[in-house]
């Protein structure tokens, strides 16, 4: 490896010159944060401006925590301590400050001892000690140490400092300590590990699974906006909070009434007496800011605002930002702006909700984003009698978003399905990461609606990707997510698994009562592809029940199915309700899910609907084959969850991280700048760094050069054009394939030069790579998704039919090699038409080292590695390119933050 580092010592040509001046302020490094009590916080670097603000909080510290800190008593900072702690250079001198309104509650800060090491020291407010303050201010310290070049932080903590010393050993990194003089002496590597990052997403959790839980369950309300119109929002919410029987203490904000419906009817917020854990703002948008602030007055926790408006103009999306930050800056949440509400059933049963009736209790969780899609699941919800546990529209999710209520519902034990109905994903990654954890016990399942990429609800904001929309689907599917293709959908599969709980396997049974239904059912399942092992389409039309009971009980006692797939016309002279009951009944005892589609007149149906809706124990009853088979199949894959990945992210011990890492920033533009390519040595040397060899290429300025380089390759050689539309194209002349000798190689050079003279791009001499299938990988480093990296067979047909699969890495050894097999035209790798199998398990390996490198490294924005010829035995990477822009600041990066607008 020093061998690697010494040979990109000629690689700096592009390197950015020493910046004489000191660093802008680093405004990326701000950020909001969610702490362990639910509240939030603002993090940002500390300003010049700071310093009366520093010493106050200083002056509120214990002598306790001020001895831990500075090792002495220092009852006040000198004016040379506030001088020296508020300046800073932002690059080897750095701190950071949380804030709740204008009041520092921590400070985070390192100073640069070596050149890639730094002594960092931490101060957090007593009030504040236990929330996980200093734990998220070492991961932002990190971050920005490790842009500024820094890969250690080192540590002086006195013994009885157990709180501090928790704080390092608890983080996930390899944290050494000695005691020397009476001090214990920390140090450690800053670079993330799996470790690190598994902690920071346990923290993650637990702090935003609290906000939700103290949003979502409040013992205090205050209803803001109440009139005595009947059809007022904030009359609405009343109305609902009562009908729920909810328990709690509710208050009232009017302007137009000292009493409503018997209850007594402030003027003021500041006149609500006692605490208030939830608030709920129905006013126009410009009177919900100054709502905030009077709630945080008061100390209100948490803040539902169901206002609409906040996205019809430029001003209302300004409007919005401003909203959300004054929320965060004052350690509030926020639910909304346009949020239908929340509810929830059973024991501690609430509705602040524009919903029309409470539905009955269950196991489902629900949510949508806009207010119209949050209104149909309510109304598909109310149609179908589902079982709800809770439901929450997150509207235009500025603040709460779909991410927070799935961290929530992983820890509720009464949840047991869960549904999403989302128009827009501010952090895709994040989802995905907690998607893949949750689905390992509780199915979920998704409605993107067709378009919702590129016709985004007013309000949304989000980092629009550049992928298409089978990227994501294909990163959903890895994830272990049912996806739905409509509300209807979503629904029936919730209900079902709902009702019934999931099947054991993937053994489908069909049974119908006529020939033609059976007919019908068996093509249905033929397209959704699954599993029939037992058909039974000869019950005979008859009135009598018992035959059709008999021909279940025979069918799913076997012990042969897991899931039955009834089709039945009904000959209208027995009780199909009863027969439902009944089936039912043998379903729970032989441990098999029951779908049933009934052919019937409408009020029959719909006396059956009434049945099912009222009694949980009942099937789902549907009117088509296509519709229950859709359903069965939804239900089916959440069972199987067939394409999680869930094992540990692949390593590779020779890859030389450190090496690129220096490579990489030494070529990278500054920011704002536009983007640079690599040269073929400086994509040689990052390529070398991860363990991936390029095949040997010269490039040439004249046929004496291209002799001597073929001389020094060895033939056979290839000659082609750099150019990026003829590099890779024998059909255009782009190419000229196992050149023998010097002798026909100067005649190629020659005839190339002739036949290309339209193109001014240099010419290259490479070795002749072995016969393999060709394959393209690709990385990319996204706005929304963040890396991604795709792979497929190369060539004009895969990219015209777009055969081509995406994955988000790291990977797995077994994501990887299901990655290499999910383009369909990758059938070419097992063998065909007498050709031997390619080697598989080369190109996964490959797959593995760049989903590392496209992880490790956010300044690459784009790597193609064009051809990949796989071999029987190994494979060749032939030829590369690689685009460098200034790194984006991911959405899901190594330390935690919570949601925010795009650039944030």
């Amino acid at each position: 490896m020093a061998e690697r580092r010494d040979g990109l010592r000629s690689l700096r040509r592009r390197a950015r010159p020493d910046d004489e001046h000191e660093p802008t302020y680093p405004s990326h490094w701000e950020a909001d944060i969610a702490l362990r009590d639910g509240s939030a916080a603002h993090l940002r670097p500390i300003l010049p401006t700071d310093a009366d603000a520093l010493q106050d909080f200083h002056q509120r510290q214990s002598e306790h925590s001020r001895y831990l800190r500075f090792f002495a008593a220092m009852p006040k900072l000198s004016r040379r301590d506030l001088e020296r702690f508020t300046h800073v250079d932002h690059q080897d001198r750095v701190a950071l400050v949380a804030l709740v309104g204008a009041e520092i509650i921590a400070v985070g800060r390192y100073d640069r001892t070596e050149p890639r090491s730094a002594e960092v020291a931490f101060n957090v407010s007593d009030s504040r000690q236990g929330t996980g303050l200093a734990s998220v201010l070492l991961e932002h310290l990190a971050a920005a140490a490790r842009e500024r070049g820094i890969n250690e932080f080192t540590a002086d903590v006195l013994p009885q400092n157990t709180k501090m010393i928790k704080v390092f050993t608890e983080t996930g990194f390899d944290v050494a300590r000695v005691l020397d003089d009476g001090v214990v002496m920390v140090s450690f590597r800053i670079d993330p590990t799996a470790r690190s990052l598994a902690v920071m997403a346990e923290r993650e959790h637990r702090a935003e699974a609290r906000a939700m839980e103290r949003l979502l369950h409040p013992q205090s309300v205050l209803l803001i906006g109440v009139s005595s119109r009947a059809d007022s929002a904030g009359g609405r919410f009343l109305t609902a909070l009562e009908d729920s029987g909810y328990s709690g203490t509710v208050h009232l904000i009017s302007r137009d009434a000292l009493e409503l419906r018997g209850r007594p009817a402030f003027a003021r917020v500041s006149d609500v007496p006692g605490t208030v854990d939830l608030a709920v703002i129905a006013l126009r948008p410009e009177a919900c800011l100054e709502a905030i602030e009077e709630c945080a007055e008061i100390g209100v926790r948490s803040v539902l605002i169901p206002t609409e408006g906040f996205s019809d103009s430029d001003e209302g999306r300004l409007l919005q930002r401003e909203l959300v930050a004054r929320a965060r800056r004052h350690g509030m949440r926020l639910l909304g702006p346009g949020s239908l509400g929340f509810l929830r059933t059973g024991e501690d049963a609430i509705s602040l909700s524009l919903a029309p009736r409470m539905p009955q209790p269950g196991t489902v969780a629900l949510a949508g984003q806009s207010s119209a899609l949050s209104a149909m699941l309510l109304a598909g919800t109310d149609a179908r009698g589902i079982g709800l546990h809770e439901f929450v529209g997150v509207g235009n999710r500025a603040d709460v978003s779909l991410n927070d209520t799935l961290q929530h519902w992983e820890d509720d034990a009464q949840v047991g399905v869960i549904g999403l109905a989302l128009e827009s994903m501010g952090n895709p990654r994040k989802f995905t990461r907690i998607a893949r954890r949750l689905t390992r016990s509780t199915p979920l399942v998704v409605l993107r609606p067709p378009g919702s990429e590129s016709h985004l609800p007013p309000g949304h904001d989000v980092r629009h990707s550049a992928l298409p929309r089978r990227a994501m689907d294909q990163v959903l599917d890895s994830a272990g997510v049912v996806q739905a293709g409509g509300v209807d959908h979503l629904l029936d599969v919730v209900d079902a698994i709902g009702r019934q709980g999931l099947p054991l396997g993937h053994r489908v049974g069909l049974l119908s009562n006529t020939a033609a239904l059976g007919s019908s059912l068996r093509g249905a399942a033929g397209q959704a592809g699954l599993d029939v092992v037992a058909e039974n389409h000869s019950v005979p039309l008859s009135p009598d029940p018992r035959l059709i009971q008999r021909a279940f009980t025979t069918m799913a006692a076997l012990g042969k199915v897991d899931l039955v797939i009834a089709g039945l016309v009904d000959p209208q002279a027995a009780d199909a309700i009863e027969v439902l009951r009944q089936m039912s009944i043998v379903a729970r005892h032989s441990e098999v899910v029951l779908m049933v589609c009934l052919v019937t007149t409408a009020e029959r149906f719909a006396e059956v609907q009434r049945a099912v809706r009222a009694d949980l124990s009942l099937p789902p009853v549907h009117t088509t084959p296509f519709t229950v088979v859709r359903a069965g199949a939804g239900m089916l894959a959440a069972a199987l969850r067939p394409e999680a990945d869930d094992a540990e992210p692949a390593q590779r011990e020779d890859i030389d991280r450190a090496t690129a890492r220096e490579l990489v920033q030494s070529l990278t533009p500054p920011p704002a700048a536009p983007a640079v390519d690599l040269s073929t040595a400086e994509i040689t040397a990052l390529l070398s760094a991860y363990g991936i060899d390029l095949l040997a290429t010269r490039q040439i300025e004249d046929v004496e050069d291209a002799l001597a380089h073929a001389a020094e390759i060895g033939y056979p050689v290839v000659l082609k054009s750099t150019d990026p539309v003829l590099r890779h194209r024998a059909d255009l002349g782009g190419v000229r394939l196992d050149i023998p000798d010097a002798v026909q190689l100067r005649h190629a050079v020659d005839s190339m030069r002739r036949d290309l003279s339209y193109s001014s791009a240099p010419l290259e001499v490479q070795a002749m790579a072995p016969a393999g299938v060709p394959m393209v990988v690709r990385s990319v480093e996204d706005p929304s998704l963040g890396p991604v990296v795709s792979l497929s067979v190369a060539g004009d047909a895969t990219d015209l039919l777009d055969d081509i699969a995406y994955a988000i890495p790291p990977f797995s050894e077994h994501g990887a090699a299901r990655l290499v097999d999910a383009p369909a035209t990758a059938v070419k790798l097992r063998g065909m038409r007498g050709l031997p199998p390619a080697d598989r398990t080369a190109l996964a390996d490959l797959v593995v080292r760049v989903g590392l490198l496209a992880e490790d490294l956010p300044e690459v924005a784009s790597l193609e590695l064009y051809p990949v010829l796989v071999a029987q035995n190994g494979l060749t990477v032939v030829g590369a390119r690689a685009r460098l822009a200034p790194p984006p600041n991911r959405t899901d990066g190594s330390r935690r933050t919570l949601s925010g607008p795009p650039g944030s």
